[in-house]
């Protein structure tokens, strides 16, 4: 590959996984926490390179791959924790869990009245990759 050598190392994966350690002793406590979510930015940030470098890296190197896979993992379940326990706005909690691929579904009753009105069956949260639903 011609250009620039790349600065991707051994100390830049002990790096990465320090960055995602940080995130893994966080604990729900019943007080409001500030938000502590590892993001992409937040290890491009923490490593002082860019958001395209790490992307450039997650294609290059398998090893990298797995360390962002590990880290869009641990954001999905910190969000998924501290929505449900009311530390994170469940509203932008459930907005952010779509870029890992969760969505909500809306059952509505075909039946529709004379009035117009259609009956409404509930909200379903639908995990990414479930065989036994339907996206």
């Amino acid at each position: 590959m011609a250009g620039r050598p790349t600065d991707y190392s051994d100390q830049v994966v002990r790096d990465s996984w320090n960055y995602i350690q940080e995130f893994a002793n966080d604990s729900i406590e019943n007080q409001k926490l500030k938000v502590n979510l590892p993001t992409i930015e937040g290890l491009a940030l923490y490593l002082e390179i860019s958001r395209s470098t790490l992307y450039l890296w997650q294609k290059e190197h398998k090893e990298f791959s797995d360390i962002i896979e590990v880290l869009q993992q641990k954001q999905a379940q910190v969000l998924i924790n501290n929505g449900l326990s009311g530390n994170y706005n469940p509203t932008i909690a459930k907005v952010l869990l779509t870029k890992h691929g969760y969505t909500d579904k809306q059952e509505i009753d075909q039946k529709t009245e004379h009035s117009g009105s259609v009956g409404f069956t509930g909200i379903e949260i639908i995990r990414p990759n479930d065989p036994n639903k339907e996206i």
